[in-house]
This record gives C-alpha cells, sequence and structure tokens, in this order.
C-alpha cells in the first residue's frame, strides 16, 4: 500500500507535483509571466463548501469570499487585478436564489477592487465546489516575491491577525460574546478584504524585500517565506496584532497565541523589510512582528522562546472531512 493523501498532506503534495511539472513559476502567491512591458500574474484557488464555507455564510458571503482569496494573491505580488474567471461546481438540489447570491457576491468583491468576473464555467457537483482564477499586472521592478528576504530585515504585517480564528469558536464552538463584537468578528471571517492598495503601495519600496498574503496563518506563511529565501524568523508575541474583540475572547494566552498564529483565514499581507524603510514606508498601516534571522522559526513569548510548530490551516490532513 503506498501514502495516502492525507498521510502527505497539502504542502507535501504541492512538493511532489512541483518537481514533476519543474516550472520556474511555482513557488509564490501567483505566476509570474512576462507579458512584455510588464508581468502578468496569475492565480488558482479552489473552495469547497465542507471544509471553506461554514453553514452561517450567506451565498453573497461564499461568492465574496472566493474571490477575495484569489485576489489576495495578486496583492502579495504587488499587482493590480485586470479580472477575474470563476468554476462552479453545484449540486442539483441548490436553489437558485442562493446561486444568484454567489454571483452577486463574486460581482460586489471584484468591483470593489477595481476588476470583475470576465467569464467562467459550471457543471453539476456532488458538493458546492469555486474555482476562482485571478489576473493583475505589476511593472518589472515592482513584483514582490517570497524569495528576497534577508538576514536583518524586519517582518511586518497589514491589519490584525486571529479574527477569523474568534469567529469560529463564536460560530462553530459557540463561544459567548457581546453582540457587537461577534458581527465585528464575524464580518472580518466571511468578507475578508483583499489588500489589494497596500500591496501596489509596498510594491513602490525596494526596502521591501519579500511578500505575501497569510490566508492559511502566519505559521504557514512564515515556514513558506523561511523555505524560499533560505532564512528563519524570530516572531515576538507581545507584538502580535490582535483585534480587542479577539483578545476578549481568547480564554487564556496560549489561546490567544493560537488563533494568531496557527488558525488563518486572515488575508493580510506578511512582508519583510530592510530597517531603513521604517522612515520611507509611511502610506501603509503595518506592525512590525518580528525579524529575520539566519535560521529557525522561533516566538519569543516575553522572553521564553520556543519553536513556531504549527503550519496553520492544510487541506488533506484530516482523516475524513466534516461540515463545519
Amino acid at each position: 500500500m503506498g501514502l495516502k493523501a492525507n498521510e502527505v498532506g497539502e504542502i507535501g503534495i504541492i512538493r511532489r507535483i512541483a518537481q514533476i511539472l519543474g516550472s520556474k513559476y511555482l513557488g509564490d502567491d501567483c505566476a509570474v509571466l512576462d507579458n512584455g512591458v510588464d508581468y502578468l500574474v496569475v492565480t488558482t484557488d479552489m473552495l469547497h463548501r465542507t471544509t471553506d464555507f461554514p453553514r452561517e455564510m450567506s451565498g453573497e458571503d461564499i461568492g465574496w469570499m472566493s474571490v477575495a482569496v484569489s485576489l489576495s494573491d495578486v496583492a502579495a505580488m504587488g499587482a493590480r487585478p485586470t479580472g477575474v474567471v470563476a468554476a462552479m461546481g453545484i449540486p442539483g438540489e441548490t436553489e437558485m436564489s442562493f446561486i444568484e447570491g454567489i454571483a452577486r457576491g463574486m460581482r460586489d468583491c471584484a468591483r470593489a477592487y477595481g476588476t470583475e468576473v470576465v467569464g467562467g464555467d459550471t457543471d453539476q457537483h456532488a458538493e458546492l465546489t469555486i474555482v476562482t482564477t485571478a489576473l493583475g499586472r505589476v511593472d518589472k521592478d515592482k513584483v514582490k516575491l517570497r524569495s528576497g528576504a534577508k538576514v536583518g530585515d524586519l517582518l511586518c504585517v497589514t491589519g490584525y491577525l486571529g479574527t477569523p480564528a474568534a469567529a469560529y469558536k463564536v460560530l462553530i464552538e459557540g463561544r459567548e460574546a457581546p453582540e457587537e463584537d461577534k458581527k465585528v468578528l464575524i464580518d472580518g471571517f466571511f468578507r475578508p478584504k483583499p489588500r489589494i492598495e497596500e500591496g501596489v503601495r509596498l510594491s513602490k519600496y525596494p526596502e521591501v524585500t519579500a511578500m505575501m498574503d497569510v490566508s492559511d496563518g502566519l505559521g504557514k506563511s512564515i515556514f513558506e517565506l523561511s523555505s524560499s529565501s533560505h532564512v528563519g524568523f524570530l516572531v515576538d508575541a507581545d507584538r502580535l496584532p490582535v483585534r480587542e474583540e479577539a483578545k476578549k475572547l481568547a480564554k487564556d494566552r496560549g489561546e490567544l497565541l493560537d488563533m494568531a498564529i496557527c488558525f488563518g483565514g486572515e488575508f493580510e499581507l506578511l512582508f519583510t523589510m530592510s530597517p531603513t524603510g521604517l522612515d520611507k514606508v509611511k502610506d501603509v498601516e503595518y506592525t512590525v512582528i518580528g525579524r529575520v534571522v539566519p535560521e529557525g522559526l522561533t516566538l519569543d513569548d516575553s522572553g521564553a522562546r520556543r519553536p513556531i510548530t504549527c503550519r496553520g490551516y492544510e487541506h488533506l490532513r484530516k482523516k475524513r472531512d466534516t461540515m463545519h
């Protein structure tokens, strides 16, 4: 008997497929193709009802998230989106009003970030499955990859970490929270906001040396940055930006750090920057959460250091699929 997919996991499967394909375009949030005057960036994402869309999501929420996940990859390259293509596998018993809601959500997300859904495909499928492909363009001297981080650089992130994890605890685990807190958390989970403008602004600065999005969690993201740049990271737990609504929900500091590092779903930009960039990058709100070191992935929790071992959300690690 050979290895099964859920024994290898998503990361292992991707590595094996990459070895077979042998393409120079693999390894970043998007493939980067020479478009003559600039670069064309291309990314594809697949989402499923079972693993990606909690039952509480409306059709509009699902459509929005499906487009946002691919636009976030475009943002990570410093590119501006030029179009989205979407394919839907739809169970036959799905109500048309729900399908129309998905389409409206896709449209609204694309338009909110200056682009549109330009085509796609539909067929019948046992489970609601949505695949989105986003395209973008970026000047050749501004594209940001995962491979440029250097020892001594600062590790930075836009926005907040841990919001989707907190929303999950409210929705799925039934954790109690004030109604106004629930609204903030769930909106952050169901309607993620890809950082297109922030990515374009950061792309202008040569001091920004590497960039990716953190949709699969901070732990997995720094692991992938580490692998691409052949460096390590020291993360300062006290600097991790977490919303007050999420902080209040956490049972203890250990759970709070797990929410911020291991869950994912934030759609924020994680980037490394030369210390000289602190005085130059003024048009993007971000938090310095650590620095690049020669090796290792380490969390400094008020002086106590330990390895960061979680790899965020990874498909094909579960023994069976369960509905959220």
